[in-house]
């Protein structure tokens, strides 16, 4: 009896020795499977995929695809960088019976923009670019050169003054006060010709760069007149600053809107810190303002095509947050 006790304890041993060893040999597989993360490509397809069930008001295909990019937290990039992602908020936005498409729909664009961006928008030879500029002549400091005709008055001067003025041993006491004080004379009025001289520059220096600035200064826009100014920029071919006055444009509506206060001093970045107050409008304009500077300051090549995806963006956010306004 006591031997086939033992023998059953150890078959039961036995067996959950071979279980624990499957087990130990399955879960790293299985946990090998789940850390390979989808390549970037896969991972876009999905981006676009869910983009696609949102605008069409999709909520069932969306909550497919939603379980794909929530499961995922890392994605390889080409070069072989895994790169870590949280859709989380994919799934929070989706919880709700009442979920906010629009919205959804927004930031997966915001997403899929991201993605389409290069690297860098600073082209490889950015800093022989500022430095090119920073070399002509127009940066040297300023230096006075006083005109030929004085210099000659001071040697004649010089000259005058060896010959008339004897040594100074050989001169009375009140004839050297006599010398001092038409030394001191020359020289004050030298001294004020001197200032004239460098007031008349210094003023039409001034008169210049004023001329210069009001040359350069933009007319006073409204969101309108930018739009309409982007249209005729595209018809004629130039899409880059085509691009800039529709970017112009929606600064100015958010501003006549009371929704951004626009203000020709900041940067795009500046006018993106005053907007973190609204969530809603940070989302929307971001990747206007992202898309802008890929085109103005990154040299991002811009067609008909980039101008009109551009330009339903920008329609986009005046439709959105027009709404969001009623």
């Amino acid at each position: 009896m006591h031997r086939l006790l033992y023998i059953c304890q150890t078959v039961l041993h036995s067996l959950i020795l071979i279980v624990t060893g499957v087990s130990l040999v399955v879960s790293p597989v299985s946990a090998t499977v789940q850390s390979d993360p989808p390549d970037l490509s896969v991972y876009e397809s999905w981006l676009r995929e869910a983009f696609a069930a949102a605008q069409r008001g999709d909520r069932i295909g969306l909550e497919e695809v939603a379980g794909r990019l929530t499961a995922v937290t890392a994605v390889r990039f080409p070069d072989g960088t895994v790169v870590t992602v949280d859709n989380t908020w994919l799934r929070e936005a989706l919880a709700s019976p009442t979920s906010d498409l629009a919205l959804i729909r927004a930031r997966l664009g915001a997403l899929i923009d991201a993605l389409a961006q290069p690297p860098s928008s600073a082209p490889a030879d950015a800093l022989e670019r500022l430095e090119r500029p920073l070399e002509s002549p127009s940066f040297d400091p300023p230096t006075f050169e006083p005109p030929q005709w004085l210099i000659d008055v001071l040697d004649w001067l010089v000259r005058v003054l060896e010959t008339i003025i004897p040594p100074v041993g050989a001169v009375t006491p009140q004839a050297t006060n006599v010398v001092a004080w038409i030394v001191m004379l020359v020289g004050v009025v030298l001294l004020l010709v001197v200032v004239i001289y460098l007031a008349i520059n210094v003023r039409r220096g001034i008169v210049r760069d004023a001329r210069i600035e009001a040359q350069n200064d933009d007319e006073a826009l409204t969101a309108t007149g930018a739009l309409d100014q982007a249209s005729s920029l595209a018809r004629d071919g130039d899409y880059r600053s085509a691009v800039r006055c529709l970017c112009l444009s929606a600064l100015l509506w958010l501003d006549e809107q009371d929704l951004l206060r626009y203000d020709r001093a900041l940067t795009n970045r500046e006018h993106l810190e005053r907007a973190q107050r609204n969530p809603d409008l940070l989302l929307r304009l971001k990747p206007v303002i992202e898309t802008f500077d890929q085109v103005w300051y990154g040299h991002a090549p811009v067609d008909a095509a980039l101008f009109a995806a551009y330009r339903q963006q920008i329609e986009t956010l005046r439709r959105e947050m027009g709404a969001k306004r009623i």
